[in-house]
């Protein structure tokens, strides 16, 4: 099969390439500079012209574009996308329901959501890892000196979101959201953000905040102020308990926002995707997985790239983590500060365990979380 992949230039264009060719495809990859989300004749007029030049057959993409929807259904092929991004706001646009287009949802809570409005040709499963290159880059890789640490992390701390960069709010609804944020910080596995947010705080919150988004798009505005909410608990709770873990163990941060907002950790500047990033992995002691408030239930791509590289986990809970993977066995969960602490100092300090650990998550993820098995698993549901 010949396949139009359409690349944003996200982290994992080549992995998929590889993938999709060692299945057999013949792959057309393509980046065109995109306007709009929803009309841009250029492009349109560009990514037609390459699909039928080349004589593909599919269109397929991380994450969703309307816009190669809206030419999957004139040139009736079909287009496949798998949700890489959360959260994902062009799902809620109306081109989402085109019966030529097949979307991979990889949140089970997203996936229902979009059930709503879009009842055929949609999926849940989750991100895929890309073992065969973890396994060739780091093959015996012990540990890199350079990486080597008790604790790390890596990835951003959301200080930049959009609630921090408001002011103005009055402080009876700065301290109502606050509430919510504090709330929300202390539980796992279910978000409450959105039922928090009555009907009268929304009629508030409008007057100071106005979201600006498609009309058309299937989205209520109290989820687009939860996705707001869901960034500044991310924020709060990452520095919280990084800043905790540092207490405890040498504690490096590999990112490029400000390492100064949480005390006692290490800067570790920013790492490659596709080479330093699996090194990091390989060589700490233990890596940190924090998700991303917005994604309640799935699997973080943080979370299985570690695991790929044959590093230990520990994560918050996640319902979807706790249902593919055993806790303590493969993967070490925890459910609040004091239990991530207890357990961060344990495995600390009992290396064999930690090892088994690691190297059990690193098989369950070869067997069911590789490019070459998801892939195969989208073909057969979407062809």
């Amino acid at each position: 099969m010949k396949i139009f992949y359409y690349t944003w230039l996200e982290n994992s264009e080549n992995d998929m390439m590889e993938a999709l060719t060692r299945l057999g495809h013949t792959v057309v990859k393509c980046h065109i500079p995109l306007k709009n989300y929803e009309e841009d004749e250029e492009f349109t007029v560009n990514l037609e012209h390459i699909f039928l030049e080349h004589q593909c057959d599919i269109f397929f993409s991380f994450d969703f574009f309307p816009i190669i929807a809206k030419s999957a259904q004139r040139l009736r092929k079909r287009y496949i996308a798998w949700i890489y991004d959360m959260p994902h706001l062009t799902l809620f646009s109306p081109a989402v329901q085109s019966e030529y287009t097949s979307i991979f949802v990889f949140d089970k809570v997203q996936y229902e959501e979009v059930k709503r409005i879009k009842p055929n040709h949609l999926y849940h499963l989750p991100l895929p890892v890309n073992t065969v290159r973890l396994n060739k880059l780091l093959g015996d890789f012990s540990g890199e000196a350079e990486y080597q640490q008790d604790i790390s992390f890596v990835g951003s701390l959301y200080e930049k979101n959009m609630y921090r960069q408001i002011n103005y709010l009055p402080e009876y609804l700065k301290g109502y959201i606050d509430g919510v944020v504090e709330s929300q910080q202390k539980i796992y596995g279910y978000n409450l953000v959105q039922e928090t947010l009555t009907d009268e705080i929304i009629k508030e919150l409008e007057k100071y905040i106005h979201m600006n988004l498609d009309e058309s798009y299937l989205v209520t505005t109290r989820q687009l102020y939860a996705d707001m909410i869901n960034a500044e608990v991310t924020c709060r709770e990452r520095r919280d308990l990084m800043s905790a873990l540092a207490t405890i163990g040498r504690f490096k941060l590999y990112t490029g926002s400000d390492v100064g907002l949480v005390p006692g950790v290490e800067p570790g500047g920013i790492v490659s995707y596709d080479r330093q990033m699996p090194q990091v992995f390989r060589s700490s002691k233990i890596n940190l997985n924090i998700t991303l408030r917005s994604i309640v239930s799935g699997i973080p791509l943080r979370a299985l790239d570690i695991m790929g590289a044959g590093g230990f986990l520990l994560s918050n809970y996640q319902p979807e983590l706790a249902e593919y993977f055993i806790d303590g066995q493969e993967v070490v969960m925890f459910e609040s500060k004091e239990d991530m602490l207890a357990k961060a100092d344990y495995y600390l300090r009992h290396e064999e365990q930690r090892k088994e650990i690691a190297y059990r998550g690193w098989k369950k993820v070869q067997e069911e979380f590789s490019y070459d098995f998801l892939l195969t698993k989208i073909f057969e549901c979407a062809m």
